[in-house]
């Protein structure tokens, strides 16, 4: 309504809220993925207070707009919808308004707030502020495809002006119930939105518990690795692992005989045909 004087539309703060929190979603996703990888318990611990935070935060986002809508702007004003168009439409300084009067009349197919006679006692009927000859705005008329709000083409201006509407040519029911379905949808898709969210940050929250569960595991597994191997090498016999590492060939293809002047005298290879180097 004009009487909120926000210095912008509130769907442009909406878009804004959007926006940052799409922006802390990427910021958080990135330190999350970090956090995980990193050997340590303090980036986790940080990690999943962040979330936390976010989760209640969103928490109570939802409560405040199930127990108080106004507080978040999700508050249809049905008591003062038609003194609000009688007063503020086509207004110099209330563009923001009239477009947005003249958005709902082309999108959702109706004229005026409750019917096309809230335009008789209106300001923009009695100064003049339309064409001459209008008695509804041309947003009202049914128009040719594609319909534009901002530069409306009707089908037949003179027949949309008539004093007995024609729902051939002009929109006949009100505003006001198609806005407040239209309102009632943007308000469970905005729960549904905070619920969905609330449970992906709940996922968040019990995946940084299982990565400190399995970071855990992983430091008590290594340093029962590291211990065990400690006490096999402690315990472990030099001579043993040497031969054993020999075990599969015999010792005496290992040993080389000396071969020097004090070596032990060799038979006679003419009289022992069979074993001329066997050592005597």
């Amino acid at each position: 309504m004009p009487e909120e004087s926000l210095p912008e539309p509130p769907f442009h703060y909406v878009a804004l809220a959007l926006l940052a929190s799409g922006l802390t979603i990427c910021f958080i996703a990135t330190f999350g993925i970090w956090a995980t990888y990193m050997p340590g318990y303090i980036l986790l611990t940080l990690y999943f207070l962040v979330v936390l935070s976010l989760l209640l935060c969103e928490c109570a986002c939802g409560v405040a707009a199930a127990v108080w809508p106004r507080c978040v702007g999700l508050q249809s004003a049905r008591g003062g919808a038609v003194p609000a168009l009688q007063a503020y439409y086509a207004l110099p300084d209330y563009e923001d308004f009239t477009a947005a009067v003249d958005l709902a009349q082309t999108q959702l197919k109706c004229c005026g707030m409750s019917d096309a006679r809230n335009y008789d006692m209106s300001v923009w009927q009695l100064r003049r502020l339309g064409p001459r000859g209008l008695s509804v705005p041309l947003s009202c008329c049914v128009q040719r495809a594609p319909a534009s709000y901002l530069s409306p083409a009707p089908l037949n201006q003179s027949r949309c002006q008539d004093i007995q509407p024609n729902p051939t040519y002009r929109h006949a029911p009100g505003c006001l119930s198609k806005l407040e379905d239209w309102y009632q949808e943007q308000y469970m898709v905005f729960m549904l939105g905070l619920f969905v969210m609330a449970v992906f940050k709940l996922g968040l929250l019990l995946t940084t518990v299982f990565s400190c569960i399995r970071l855990r595991k992983r430091r008590r597994y290594i340093r029962s690795y590291i211990m065990k191997s400690t006490d096999n090498k402690t315990n472990e016999n030099i001579y043993e692992r040497k031969m054993a590492g020999n075990h599969d060939s015999p010792i005496t293809t290992k040993y080389i005989q000396p071969n020097n002047y004090y070596s032990p005298r060799l038979r006679n290879p003419n009289i022992f045909h069979g074993r001329p180097n066997e050592v005597v």
